[in-house]
C-alpha cells in the first residue's frame, strides 16, 4: 500500500509543471477546501469546417462572459481547437485566449497539427492533478491512433497509482473516439469522424489498462471528433463498470453545448451549458440508443435559404472545377460529332 501511495505522490509531483495553460497562461485552479472542482468540456472550437473567418465559432465567442462566470477550474478542449493554426492563431489570441479567465488545455485534433503556430500547445501526454483525481490529455493523431510509448506509460502509471489506492477517478481526453472503432455498438454512430486507417491498439492494449484502473477508480474517456451532422453536441455512454465513454464537440450550430462536470467527494454530477439557449436533455439521455434513434432524422429543408446556398456554392472554386470536369465529356462528344459530319 505504501509503495502504491508513494508512486502516486511522485507521479503527482511530476505533473506540477503541466498545471498552467499554454494558451491562456492561466494556472489550473485547485479543488476547494472540500475537494470539489468543476470541469468545462467541449471541442471543435473552430466551428463549421466551412468557417473562413479565422475566428473561433460564433456560439463560443458569444458566451465568453458566461464561460468565465461559470468559474471552472479548467477548460478541456477535445481537439480541433483551430481550423488553420497559422492563419488563425493571432485572431484566436485576440478574441479567445486573452478573454478567457480559465486554464485551457487541448487534446490535439487533425487540424491542430497543420502549420507551426500552436502546433500542439504542449507536448503530449499532458497530465493535470486535481487532488486524488487525474486528467490525462493524449494525442490520438500520433501513431495512427495507437496509444503507445510515453502515452501508454502514462496510463500504466495511473493504473499503478489506482492499485495503490492513490486515485479516485481519471478523466482521459482525446480527439478521436478510439474506443468506438472496434465496438459495434458505437462504430456506426461516428462513421465520418477522424479515425485510424487500419484499426488501433485500443481493445488489445489500452482497454486492459483501463480495466486495471476501473477496478479501483472511475474512468471517463472524453473525445471530440464528431461529424457535422451529429444529432447533439454530447454523447454519454456508461460502457462497463466504472468506464464511461463521452463525446463533446460544437459546430457553430443551434445544438452547440458544452459539457460540465461538477466533482466532489460524493461523485460527479454532469450537466450542460447550451450556447444558443436551446433546451437540453439531461446528459445521461444522450446515450447510444438516443443517438441511434436520431441517426435517421433529416432536418427539414429551409427553402428561404435556397438563394443563399446557391450563391454560396457558386463562390467555391471546387464547384467550378467540378463543373468544368463534368462539361469536358459533353464538349468532347460534340467535337467528335462535328468532326464526323465533315
Amino acid at each position: 500500500m505504501r509503495t502504491g501511495l508513494l508512486a502516486s505522490c511522485l507521479f503527482a509531483v511530476s505533473l506540477l509543471d503541466a498545471q498552467v495553460s499554454p494558451y491562456t497562461e492561466v494556472p489550473v485552479s485547485p479543488p476547494d477546501s472540500t475537494g470539489a472542482y468543476r470541469l468545462l468540456i467541449g471541442g471543435h472550437f473552430h466551428g463549421a469546417s466551412s468557417n473562413r473567418s479565422g475566428f473561433p465559432a460564433a456560439t463560443l465567442l458569444a458566451n465568453l462572459d458566461t464561460i468565465n462566470a461559470i468559474d471552472a477550474n479548467v477548460l478541456l478542449s477535445t481537439g480541433d481547437l483551430f481550423l488553420i493554426p497559422d492563419r488563425d492563431s493571432a485572431r484566436y489570441a485576440r478574441s479567445l485566449f486573452s478573454e478567457l479567465k480559465v486554464a485551457l488545455f487541448n487534446a490535439p485534433g487533425n487540424h491542430d497539427l497543420e502549420g507551426k503556430a500552436y502546433h500542439r500547445g504542449a507536448e503530449m501526454p499532458v497530465s493535470i492533478s486535481m487532488g486524488p483525481d487525474r486528467i490525462l490529455l493524449v494525442d490520438t493523431e500520433r501513431n495512427n491512433s495507437d496509444i503507445r510509448g510515453d502515452q501508454l506509460e502514462a496510463l500504466e502509471e495511473l493504473a499503478t497509482a489506482a492499485e495503490g489506492g492513490g486515485l479516485r477517478r481519471v478523466f482521459i481526453v482525446s480527439h478521436r473516439p478510439i474506443w468506438s472503432e472496434e465496438e459495434p455498438r458505437y462504430g456506426d454512430l461516428f462513421k465520418n469522424n477522424t479515425r485510424s486507417t487500419s484499426g488501433c491498439n485500443y481493445s488489445k492494449e489500452v482497454l486492459p489498462v483501463l480495466r486495471r484502473i476501473a477496478a479501483h477508480a472511475e474512468v471517463f474517456w472524453i473525445s471530440g471528433s464528431m461529424a457535422g451532422r451529429a444529432p447533439a453536441s454530447i454523447f454519454f455512454q456508461p460502457h462497463e463498470k466504472n468506464i464511461t465513454y463521452i463525446q463533446s464537440a460544437i459546430r457553430d450550430e443551434l445544438r452547440d453545448a458544452l459539457l460540465i462536470a461538477d466533482v466532489d467527494t460524493e461523485g460527479v454530477t454532469w450537466s450542460t451549458l447550451s450556447l444558443t439557449g436551446l433546451p437540453m436533455e439531461p446528459v445521461e439521455k444522450y446515450d447510444a440508443d438516443w443517438w441511434k434513434a436520431k441517426q435517421g432524422e433529416v432536418p427539414p429543408f429551409r427553402w428561404k435559404l435556397l438563394p443563399y446556398l446557391v450563391k454560396k456554392n457558386l463562390s467555391y472554386p471546387s464547384f467550378w472545377y467540378g463543373f468544368v470536369i463534368a462539361l469536358c465529356p459533353l464538349l468532347l462528344v460534340g467535337l467528335v460529332r462535328r468532326w464526323g459530319k465533315r
